[in-house]
């Protein structure tokens, strides 16, 4: 049995668009509470509801929540139409003018007064672009919910309901390909002419394309059931149906046109239901045309009827004798603005139609994001990211990039400046001169984020840049480093607007616990150098993903780059990792853990001074010491040609690296570890990645892969959660 809730996330994490927003009218309706949790994962939710009345309802019904009920409260929108005054002035000045000449126009003041309602307030949120879709009717009749959604959101094609059923393996073997079938029916069109009855077959095969891919059903075969087989019998339904028949070949045209895997549709009308899924049958009666494998005679997956009676009869026909099947409800003819589930739908159902809904918004070619962010603002934010001899710059507005640059500084100017603070004004120049050519109005930012540099041990998370912060990075006192300019940039372009200032997760962040600190000589303790940044983003992307909050999972991440370093994070805090600069694994720049005997003999035997030592473990270590490279790339087309050296070395990286994340394992005090994650950019090797899970293989981990730097990404999200009041902002 094919599972549709994975096959659609897969396919919604597919598609690089933004969120799209549902919102959710019936929010008092546990199913919908616990389907919000589920949803939060790949959509913006609104639930129209009050926050304290959600939260006093899910302790006090004990709701099963997807996470915690803080995950769910910092995802999901609770609100109320009267919380946003603005909001309803225009969704009421729209209802009112859009009613004017109809049948069911409206004065102003009752306008006003409707969109109070939760429902009215919801489908006018859609029609108005606050909203992608409308998902409700698990509380409320189709007249009071359906048809006030069709009045407000109505396009010009008839609305209709498919039932895309993915059936379990007791269902008859070979009646339907992988057991999935979808009845379509006309829903509110009683009496469809010829044309409409066309638009829903294509339709309705259009969906189940859109949700199902082509290697899991590589061809939709659409059947528009009658009495009549080809002229067996007559009447004035038959005449509608052949009709149809006539209308699809244009009407499929057109829409693989719009979208090329359409051409993977097949739409063959007036077939009784046997021969429509039964080759035997279809053979008896039709004989050669069921010998096509192109035909969807006999091999019907999407069967359109021509009647209401008949669609309810199929739908919970099969719903009823297959109660363990997967069935999702969706809507054609509505643009993918409006889901009508039924009032006995379980919260599985609603999750179900709410994936589906969002899947077919981020294939609409014509969507890309929802139109107004009143409900998830989308913040604007500037990060900078300073290194030894350039800057990167990434301006965001939501998840979108406005503006991605990264400018040189020349070596002489840098070299004429003695301390890393002495650049400041230098960068400052170049980064503002930048920005204006791009076009990026600083005003207009809601934040500005830099990358954290070397100031004291702090505990993980987003810190305003203050005065403080700036004179301990100005004196050095932990290090020279270009990162120490991050926070100086952002803070002096702030100034000029009044915007917050922040740094994200330094490589400072110390969370370890008291065991961690202890080695084994008198007067030291570890202390925590680390890629705290990578780290603490992969590891709450993997929280959200599985719809837990980071604190209530084990996690051992590898940042895998020129150092690498895995972190144990237990229960949201790292309690161990490895210092990145001086212990761990072998890496391509870096020498990692070596017996203190061969750092004697660098110190005495060849007597190198200090300079000298760290370049010999640290940037001229590792790979770049014993093969002459640190370029992954190299190494792996060298093993390809069957260097036995270069597969040695790297077999000893590998090993280190796996040992590192094997000996972590005990840092967790005996709990399971929920997964480990590897990132960074030598995470894009699939010869290395595959060969650590192998030698880790014996311990049972699983593994998750973020391949690649996602620094800007990182610290626009720590930015974007303390705006959103997700997390406190931090004072230095």
């Amino acid at each position: 049995m094919i599972k549709l809730v994975p096959l659609l996330e897969k396919q919604i994490l597919g598609i690089a668009k933004t969120r799209p927003t549902v919102i959710l009218p019936e929010g008092k309706d546990r199913r919908m509470i616990a389907a919000a949790s589920r949803l939060s994962a790949l959509a913006n939710v609104v639930l129209v509801n009050a926050r304290d009345a959600v939260v006093e309802q899910i302790e006090r019904e004990q709701i099963e929540l997807r996470g915690s009920l803080r995950r769910f409260l910092s995802s999901v929108r609770c609100v109320m139409p009267d919380e946003m005054p603005e909001v309803c002035a225009e969704l009421a000045r729209r209802y009112h003018e859009m009613s004017q000449g109809k049948r069911w126009a409206m004065s102003f003041d009752e306008a006003r007064d409707l969109v109070r309602q939760p429902i009215h307030f919801a489908c006018m949120a859609v029609r108005c672009g606050y909203a992608d879709a409308v998902l409700g009717g698990v509380a409320h009749s189709s007249r009071d919910f359906f048809k006030p959604a069709l009045r407000v959101l109505r396009t010009d094609n008839a609305a209709f309901e498919v039932g895309l059923f993915s059936l379990p393996d007791e269902h008859p073997e070979g009646l339907y390909k992988q057991n999935l079938i979808a009845f379509a029916d006309v829903a509110i069109n009683p009496q469809p002419d010829a044309k409409t009855l066309a638009q829903i077959a294509v339709g309705a095969c259009k969906i189940v394309r859109d949700l199902v891919p082509e290697e899991v059903l590589p061809k939709i075969n659409g059947a528009i059931v009658s009495y009549s087989t080809r002229g067996s019998g007559e009447g004035e339904s038959v005449l509608r149906v052949r009709g149809a028949g006539e209308l699809i070949p244009g009407m499929l045209e057109e829409a693989v046109r719009q979208n090329p895997a359409y051409a993977s549709i097949c739409i063959e009308p007036e077939l009784q239901i046997s021969c429509a899924i039964s080759i035997a049958a279809a053979q008896s009666k039709l004989k050669e045309a069921a010998a096509d494998p192109d035909s969807a005679v006999g091999r019907a997956n999407v069967l359109i009827v021509p009647n209401l009676d008949t669609g309810n009869l199929l739908y919970h026909l099969y719903a009823t004798r297959f109660p363990n099947a997967d069935k999702l409800l969706m809507v054609g003819g509505v643009n993918s603005q409006v889901l009508d589930y039924s009032r006995g739908a379980t919260v599985d159902d609603i999750v179900l139609g709410g994936l589906g809904t969002v899947l077919r918004l981020k294939k609409r070619a014509d969507w890309s994001q929802t139109p107004k962010s009143d409900f998830f603002p989308r913040y604007r934010v500037l990060v900078v990211n300073p290194g030894s001899t350039s800057t990167k710059l990434k301006a965001f507005e939501g998840t979108q990039v406005l503006f991605e640059r990264e400018v040189e500084h020349p070596t002489a100017e840098l070299a004429a400046c003695p301390k890393i603070f002495d650049q400041l004004e230098l960068r400052l120049g170049v980064v503002r001169k930048a920005i204006a050519e791009e076009g990026f109005e600083l005003a207009s930012a809601h934040a500005l984020v830099g990358r954290g540099g070397l100031i004291r041990p702090v505990v993980s998370g987003t810190y305003r840049v203050n005065e403080k912060m700036l004179a301990d990075l100005l004196a050095a006192q932990r290090g020279e480093h270009a990162s120490n300019l991050g926070a100086a940039i952002v803070h002096a372009l702030a100034q000029e607007h009044g915007q917050p200032a922040y740094i994200v997760d330094p490589v400072v962040v110390d969370e370890l616990d008291p065991l961690s600190r202890i080695i084994g000589v008198e007067g030291y303790e570890r202390t925590a150098i680390w890629h705290a940044l990578s780290q603490k983003a992969v590891a709450k992307t993997y929280a959200e993903a599985q719809m837990a909050d980071y604190s209530e999972l084990n996690l051992i991440v590898a940042h895998m780059g020129g150092g690498v370093t895995v972190g144990a994070h237990q229960k949201g805090r790292c309690v161990f990792v490895n210092d990145g600069l001086h212990e761990g694994p072998m890496t391509p720049e870096r020498a990692g853990s070596v017996p203190t005997s061969v750092v004697m003999d660098l110190c005495f035997g060849k007597q190198l001074d200090k300079a000298g030592v760290k370049k010999a473990l640290i940037g001229k270590g590792g790979l770049v010491a014993l093969l002459g490279t640190s370029s992954l790339r190299e190494v792996e087309a060298r093993i390809l040609a069957g260097d036995e050296k270069v597969s040695t070395v790297f077999e000893a990286m590998a090993r280190s690296i796996a040992g590192q994340i094997a000996s972590t394992t005990v840092h967790f005090n005996g709990e399971q570890v929920d997964r480990v994650i590897l990132t960074g950019g030598m995470a894009r090797c699939t010869l290395l990645t595959d060969r650590i899970q192998a030698l880790c293989g014996p311990l049972k981990l699983a593994f998750t892969l973020y391949p690649g730097e996602m620094e800007a990404e990182a610290l626009r999200d720590g930015a974007v959660r303390v705006l959103r009041g997700q997390e406190p902002v931090l004072e230095y």
